[in-house]
């Protein structure tokens, strides 16, 4: 039985790095469209940066907030 390949949103949504509710339809689709390797620099990025400051949930895309 395969198992079914998680998106680029589960991934960046499971580090902590989005907020899936907050993209519209047409930014998720984009976000899909990124590599492995964007994906991956993004969730190391989060982790360097550390979690968003607490009240500031909306600026979660903002890596770098």
């Amino acid at each position: 039985m395969a198992t079914k390949k998680k998106s680029n949103m589960d991934k960046l949504e499971e580090a902590g790095v989005i907020v899936s509710e907050q993209f519209t339809d047409g930014d998720k689709k984009t976000v899909e469209k990124l590599s492995a390797t964007e994906v991956t620099t993004l969730i190391k990025m989060r982790k360097k940066r550390g979690a968003a400051p607490e009240g500031k949930h909306h600026l979660r895309p903002n890596l770098f907030v």
